[in-house]
């Protein structure tokens, strides 16, 4: 009867003392989706707060005039940019609670774990301050210049057919791609198809997070956010190397997309929720799990 009365009184300290909410502020961005099946169907903007426009489908701009074909070619890709910049810094700012949350407990919440491993194996790596160093975004201008470069301001087929706007490969046959119209060696060449603009963007800042050829250009870009610094480190995203790195550093100055860093999104398209964690005892968390 004794040991049955200290197990009630047990579960009842438990249940008062089960008060304390871990939460995580986290800023949400509600985008609006759109088509182009002509250059009208652009959405034009006129100062740097910008609508977080996802385009899902888009047709060539080789026949406009160069001047508006650039024009349009920022229009279409500046939203995504800015989308994926703000989602990988929303994930920099739930690794440093994380961070924050272990100086403090013995153990990681459930939540966290979860979140913290899949960045893990998606990034792949094994510390918190290595996958902070793979998620920082670089400046949009150097985004806009690569962008312009291996589409052609918005003309080549990669772009019009796959929302692919960086040319990258695919070496998966599993995965939604499409093949290019050259061999390379007598071996077939295959670019990967994206749903929209944003997700072109998101995977070429994943794959500058994970392939080992851009470990010097992510040590830069903790130090800093100058293109002029980290332009000469993306030598090998082409095969031209230097001579490539020289060109997207003329593209960028003759086309002042530097004015660009400075845009963001327009903040009546992000809403702050709170994401509960955990509802936690003052036990040991060894008790959670």
């Amino acid at each position: 009867m004794k040991q049955v009365f200290i197990s009630l009184i047990f579960l009842l300290l438990i249940c008062v003392s089960c008060t304390e909410r871990v939460v995580f502020m986290h800023e949400k961005v509600t985008p609006e989706y759109a088509e182009v099946v002509s250059k009208d169907d652009v959405h034009a903007f006129s100062d740097t707060l910008i609508t977080p426009y996802i385009y899902t489908k888009v047709s060539s701009l080789r026949m406009l005039p160069v001047k508006e074909k650039k024009q349009k070619f920022v229009e279409l890709l500046l939203p995504s940019v800015l989308l994926a910049q703000h989602d990988l810094n929303q994930k920099i700012k739930r690794l440093e609670h994380v961070e924050n949350w272990l100086k403090q407990h013995p153990n990681y919440i459930k939540s966290d774990s979860i979140f913290l491993f899949d960045l893990y194996k998606q990034y792949k790596c094994s510390e918190i301050n290595e996958l902070k160093s793979r998620l920082k975004p670089h400046p949009v201008s150097i985004v806009l210049g690569q962008a312009a470069l291996e589409s052609g301001w918005g003309s080549s087929r990669f772009f019009e057919e796959a929302n692919n706007v960086f040319g990258i490969w695919s070496y998966n046959s599993g995965e939604n791609r499409i093949k290019a119209l050259r061999q390379r060696d007598s071996t077939n060449i295959y670019v990967r198809r994206y749903s929209s603009l944003e997700e072109s963007v998101c995977d070429y800042y994943r794959t500058i997070a994970r392939v080992p050829a851009y470990k010097e250009f992510r040590t830069e870009r903790e130090l800093s956010n100058d293109p002029n610094k980290l332009i000469p480190l993306l030598y090998a995203y082409s095969e031209v190397g230097k001579d490539y790195t020289k060109k997207l550093n003329r593209l960028i100055k003759n086309n002042n997309l530097a004015q660009y860093n400075c845009y963001s999104i327009d903040k009546k398209f992000v809403q702050t929720e709170t994401i509960e964690l955990a509802q936690l005892s003052k036990f040991p968390l060894k008790n959670l799990y």
